[in-house]
């Protein structure tokens, strides 16, 4: 029988006081508000619960609405540089399926048929991940996600924050590479996820959609995920200094920069041309996304603090 706690225990459950978690779950009107009896599982929806025992997982969305940003580039290899020292799951949450492609040659089952959505009976998803190096390990996408369009019920907004949830204790960092559109898909990503990361690529750089995904994450912080927070922008596939300052300036007006600036190098191609990691192909741009992961990590640390 499932765990129901009182407004006190509930508020002590999910680590706050009493006044602000009465003002929390009346502003999202978690299950429970209106009785003062809450389920255990409802609650570890609606609020980040820390556990001591295990992983507490780090879930970072990697996303820009505009196309051609290199979401998938640095998801990859921000994913590989952490793997180096930490274990990680990397969730193509992309319907073109680029990061899954890189990977698995073989059909891969899909994700939609595991989430629950329209009223389908959701299931575990671990089968479906697989092992890509050591603690690297990868949950594919299929076209098949592209379906996930139309929010039948409230909770389908939560489908993947449902489906990672047994997870989160098995991995120190979760990267979602996110599709370049707003719509469902993403904000069931930044309604999962603990931080944001914005990729935005220098060579074509326009402050077009930057707005737009501005204002979806402050809708997303205010109205269904309070943890959500912004790591910055990360400039990328930049060359030379020119108009540097600039760049960074038109984009601080939304976002904080990272000071780690992706360079652009023809052995990133290479390595999706070859499916093989970048630590194989090129060390010295290697060494660029471990700067990167060093960066978010540091970050991530001031946040909590």
């Amino acid at each position: 029988m499932e765990t129901v706690f009182d407004s006190e225990e509930a508020a002590k459950f999910v680590g706050l006081n009493l006044d602000n978690f009465q003002q929390r779950v009346t502003t999202l009107k978690v299950p429970g508000w209106k009785t003062g009896e809450y389920k255990k599982s409802v609650l570890s929806k609606y609020f980040e619960i820390n556990h001591s025992e295990g992983f507490d997982s780090n879930v970072i969305a990697i996303s820009n609405q505009k196309g051609g940003e290199g979401k998938t580039t640095i998801s990859l290899y921000l994913a590989e540089a952490l793997s180096e020292n930490h274990k990680v799951l990397l969730i193509d949450w992309d319907p073109q399926a680029n990061a899954t492609q890189l990977f698995l040659n073989d059909d891969v089952t899909s994700i939609m048929d595991y989430l629950g959505y329209r009223g389908k009976k959701p299931r575990n998803i671990e089968p479906l991940i697989k092992t890509v190096a050591k603690n690297f390990d990868l949950l594919p996408s299929t076209l098949e996600l592209a379906n996930l369009t139309t929010p039948y019920e409230r909770d389908d907004f939560e489908l993947l924050k449902e489906a990672i949830l047994p997870l989160r204790s098995n991995y120190e960092y979760i990267i979602i590479d996110c599709p370049p559109s707003l719509g469902l898909i993403l904000e069931n990503a930044l309604i999962c996820a603990d931080y944001i990361l914005v990729p935005i690529q220098t060579r074509a750089f326009s402050l077009q959609g930057i707005r737009d995904l501005y204002e979806t994450i402050q809708k997303i912080q205010r109205k269904a995920n309070q943890r959500l927070k912004l790591l910055g922008a990360v400039l990328n596939q930049f060359e030379g200094q020119k108009a540097l300052a600039g760049l960074a300036e038109g984009v601080k007006k939304y976002f904080p920069v990272f000071e780690t600036v992706i360079q652009r190098r023809e052995s990133i191609p290479q390595a999706q041309a070859k499916m093989s990691f970048l630590s194989k192909i090129d060390l010295t741009t290697m060494k660029n996304f471990r700067e990167l992961a060093t960066e978010v990590k540091d970050k991530i640390n001031v946040q909590k603090n």
